[in-house]
């Protein structure tokens, strides 16, 4: 009887909290694959104009640039929250303004350029 108290202790102590770790981590790594998968097929449905938008951000290696924040490229890219338009930095010119990518499409930018590569390749052929 000793030894089943024994295993009883040892499953309620430490393969029972285990397994629940587990599952919490593997829950967790199908969600953020999910939401990233949803934002790149989002990003691919985008007109052309603001692809090229989204585009020059990753060429520069930025996410906050200085642009007209209401050409209407930007205009779809900001009724979407992609991006969002910041202050004149130091003027009040409404035509250059800081323009930056919100993080969590900033952190699917390599993967969604890859894609787009592949698929402009595609239409190419």
């Amino acid at each position: 009887m000793e030894h089943f108290e024994k295993l009883k202790w040892l499953f309620v102590a430490i393969v029972l909290p285990l397994f629940a770790w587990l599952v919490k981590r593997i829950v967790a790594t199908h969600n953020r694959k999910r939401r990233k998968e949803t934002i790149i097929k989002h990003l691919c449905g985008l007109p052309s104009e603001s692809k090229a938008i989204l585009i020059d951000f990753y060429n520069k290696g930025t996410h906050t640039i200085r642009g007209d924040p209401y050409a209407p490229p930007i205009e779809v890219l900001v009724s979407q929250g992609i991006i969002t338009r910041g202050p004149g930095g130091g003027s009040y010119n409404a035509v250059n303004r800081y323009l930056t990518i919100r993080p969590h499409i900033w952190e699917v930018m390599n993967d969604w350029v890859s894609i787009e590569l592949i698929n402009h390749a595609e239409i190419i052929e």
